[in-house]
């Protein structure tokens, strides 16, 4: 499915890659089950506090989190563009109450059978400035562990 995807847009970008131990459909799952989403998303030091996805071309997701310290609820929101289960995702990714003025950026997310499990690429694109692009890079490194232990349980 595609919602009129848009060409990738001048800024720095991010590209990832990682091996999970477990099959395609159920990678893709951990990444898009707003109740197994639940259990990786945030960074350390916040907890979910709501998780909504409408898993189609033109759908919407909105994941709300905050700081276990305490503070406001922060949010990344979206628009989904590409949706080809289980192999692809193309989405839009704005921030609310964080990265105050930053513009929309895309991510595309690619989901390759490799042996018994999967490879995954990600690309986070259209970041203004180096700074805000290794905080996001940092951000999706230190969830992969978790991602995998979350795909790891779809497979018991």
């Amino acid at each position: 499915m595609t919602a009129s995807t848009p060409p990738a847009q001048a800024g720095i970008a991010i590209r990832l890659r990682h091996e999970f131990m477990a099959p395609r459909e159920k990678v893709f799952r951990a990444w898009t089950d707003p109740e197994i989403l639940k259990r990786w998303w945030c960074p350390v030091g916040f907890a979910i506090e709501s998780s909504e996805i409408d898993l189609r071309a033109g759908g919407r997701y909105k994941f709300g989190m905050r700081k276990i310290a305490g503070g406001p609820v922060v949010y990344v929101l979206g628009s989904f563009l590409e949706v080809t289960a289980p192999e692809h995702l193309v989405y839009t990714w704005s921030w609310e109450n964080a990265f105050s003025g930053m513009p929309p950026t895309r991510v595309q997310v690619r989901f390759l059978e490799k042996g018994a499990g999967t490879e995954v690429i990600l690309i986070h694109e259209n970041f203004p400035e180096a700074i805000v692009c290794l905080a996001h890079r940092a951000g999706w490194l230190a969830v992969w562990d978790r991602i995998a232990a979350a795909a790891q349980d779809l497979t018991k």
